[in-house]
């Protein structure tokens, strides 16, 4: 029998600490943006945002799954988003400022924000693989 109040005294603590956690927390936003560096190694960046940021992620994710390879130079070109040494000017890819900003399907202004949220990789990367946007309502250390 005590045992079992333990339980129920733990649980409705921990249903407290949600109840609180969800109240604080109305709104928070996280994203989770996944790249490919060289091929199949991945960086991920997992970062808070605002409700703006969230907006941008969305438009840009629009416009990156719109994304179609094109061949240029005899080379066929399917990498969605290749930044510096992943760019290949050298066999006529373009940059993803070229691609999308200069043809009007991301804002400048969108894109300056969406550089400002991926992950850094060392030598850039060449495809964005993933943009996730998660609603946390708490984070609770339990130990």
């Amino acid at each position: 029998m005590e045992k079992e109040k333990h339980i129920v005294w733990k649980s409705l603590k921990i249903k407290n600490i949600m109840e609180n956690l969800a109240e604080k927390s109305k709104n928070r936003k996280f994203t989770i943006i996944s790249v490919d560096t060289n091929d199949g190694d991945t960086v991920s960046k997992t970062i808070e945002i605002t409700e703006e940021q969230a907006l941008v992620l969305g438009r840009v994710a629009d416009a990156i799954k719109e994304f179609k390879s094109y061949i240029v130079m005899g080379w066929n070109h399917d990498h969605n988003f290749p930044t510096d040494e992943c760019l290949r000017t050298d066999l006529g890819e373009l940059s993803p400022e070229d691609y999308y900003v200069k043809t009007n399907k991301i804002s400048p202004e969108d894109f300056k924000v969406f550089l400002g949220l991926v992950p850094y990789c060392e030598h850039g990367f060449h495809t964005v693989y993933e943009i996730r946007i998660l609603a946390v309502i708490g984070d609770i250390k339990l130990l």
